[in-house]
């Protein structure tokens, strides 16, 4: 899973992201190859009542089947406790609006699924619809969009389930909203 970003930016999926990112700061990337896992862990509070904090590849579901009980997504924070809180975070460094259908030809449209179109400005996230392959698509999809100097990105709506809750997190976190 990615990490290695710079605080409010997109993070890294490849050793040649880290290298966009941090340039001739860093000494040494190693490369692994590019994250099996398109963004970052599951985090959860266990201090208290468990509580997710940042919503990962291991859903709110299989947590409870594991803990045998109810747990909660954190949504608002008024102290910082783990990677992720930030209100803007997961940024490709260009505007970000979430359930959109339609954008002008300056403008990017991520979409999901088999019935997505297909153009210059579309991109898809995954076309048989596969949550998690649009999360491992997701970053560098983003980073694609804003290399190829699109002003926005406009995102359809993506299934709020499983794991496409977390792509819904970062790309709420990404837009700010």
């Amino acid at each position: 899973a990615p990490s290695a970003n710079i605080s409010t930016k997109l993070s890294p999926t490849c050793a040649r992201d880290v290298y966009d990112e941090f340039g001739k700061k860093i000494k040494i990337i190693l490369d692994g190859g590019n994250c099996k896992i398109g963004l970052e862990s599951t985090i959860i509070d266990l201090t208290r009542n468990p509580t997710i904090l940042r919503p990962g590849k291991v859903t709110k579901e299989k947590i409870e089947k594991i803990l045998k009980k109810s747990i909660k997504i954190k949504k608002n924070f008024k102290k910082i406790n783990a990677p992720g809180q930030l209100k803007l975070h997961y940024s490709p460094g260009i505007p970000v609006e979430m359930n959109k259908k339609n954008v002008s030809k300056q403008q990017a449209l991520i979409g999901f699924g088999k019935k997505f179109k297909i153009g210059k400005n579309y991109f898809n996230l995954s076309k048989k619809g596969n949550l998690k392959e649009a999360a491992n698509n997701l970053y560098k999809t983003m980073r694609e969009i804003k290399k190829r100097r699109f002003k926005s990105i406009g995102v359809i709506k993506i299934p709020n389930k499983d794991i496409g809750y977390a792509i819904n997190d970062r790309l709420k976190k990404a837009s700010n909203k």
